[in-house]
C-alpha cells in the first residue's frame, strides 16, 4: 500500500487485517505487545515481531502521529518516533526486536499519541498455483508518556437526534473504551461493542455513529441514558451530558 503524508485511520484499535483472499498462508507474522509506550524520561521502547509460519517473511514498521480531527481518527507520517530497523526478515520460528526510538521533544502535559503500522511485505512470487499468500497488517497504539499527564476525564453526549455519540477527553492521557453499551433505568440497553470500542485521545473528542432507531422507548437519550464501558480496563458508568 502506498503511504502519503496523510493517511486516514482505517482502524481505531489494534487488529490484524487479511488481504488477497483466497490465499495459502506460509509466513505468519505476529506482532506485540498490542499496546506500546515510551515511559516518561525514557527514550525508547520495544516491539516484538515473530514468524510462526513455515516460510521466510519480510515485514515493515512505520510510525504515524495519531490525532483526532473533527471527531475522527487521523494519521500523518512522523519522524518524532522511528523504528529501528524499519524492515526485517524473519526465518520460520525466528523473532526480531524492533526498537522504537523517540527523536522528538519529550511529552509535557499530555501524552503524545502514535500508531504503528506493521505490514507483512508481499513475496516476490505468488503460489505455484497462481494464488498469493495471506499478508498480515497490525495497527498498534504507541504512547509517549508525559510525567505530569492527568488521568483521562471523559464527558459524553448524544448529538444530532440520537445519531451520534460524542465523547470529549479533557485529561492528559488517552481513554481506552472497551465493551460498551447505553442503558437506562427501565432496563433498555443498546450494545455498542462487545470488545474494544475505541480511544479518545488526550485533549480530543471522538464521535461514533449510533445504530438507527436507537432512541430508548422509556427515556430521552440526552437526559436519562448512561454509557457503561470499560475505561482503561475499569468498569465505568458515564451519564450522558446535555
Amino acid at each position: 500500500m502506498r503511504v502519503t503524508r496523510y493517511l486516514p485511520l482505517w482502524c481505531a484499535f489494534p487488529i490484524a487485517l487479511l488481504f488477497c483472499l483466497p490465499a495459502l498462508a506460509k509466513g505468519q507474522l505476529q506482532a506485540g505487545p498490542i499496546l506500546l509506550q515510551i515511559g516518561a524520561g525514557d527514550k525508547a521502547s520495544r516491539l516484538r515481531l515473530s514468524n510462526s509460519g513455515d516460510a521466510k517473511l519480510s515485514a515493515q514498521v512505520r510510525v504515524f502521529a495519531w490525532q483526532q480531527v473533527d471527531g475522527k481518527d487521523q494519521l500523518t507520517a512522523s519522524d518524532a518516533v522511528v523504528a529501528s530497523p524499519p524492515i526485517v526478515e524473519l526465518m520460520p520460528g525466528a523473532e526480531q526486536i524492533v526498537r522504537l526510538v523517540q527523536l522528538g521533544p519529550p511529552a509535557a502535559g499530555n501524552d503524545h499519541s502514535f500508531r504503528l503500522v506493521v505490514d507483512e511485505l508481499p513475496t516476490a512470487n505468488g503460489d505455484a498455483h497462481g494464488r498469493v499468500n495471506v499478508r498480515m497488517r497490525y495497527v498498534l497504539p504507541l504512547f509517549v508518556r508525559a510525567k505530569d499527564a492527568a488521568a483521562p476525564k471523559l464527558s459524553c453526549s448524544v448529538r444530532d437526534d440520537a445519531a451520534l455519540l460524542e465523547c470529549v477527553n479533557s485529561g492528559g492521557r488517552a481513554a481506552q473504551l472497551g465493551a460498551s453499551q447505553l442503558t437506562d433505568d427501565s432496563g433498555w440497553t443498546l450494545p455498542l461493542s462487545a470488545g474494544l470500542f475505541g480511544y479518545v485521545l488526550p485533549g480530543s473528542r471522538r464521535v461514533w455513529p449510533l445504530p438507527e432507531n436507537s432512541v430508548s422507548p422509556a427515556a430521552d437519550l440526552t437526559r436519562d441514558v448512561r454509557l457503561e464501558t470499560l475505561l482503561n480496563g475499569q468498569p465505568t458508568t458515564l451519564p450522558l451530558q446535555h
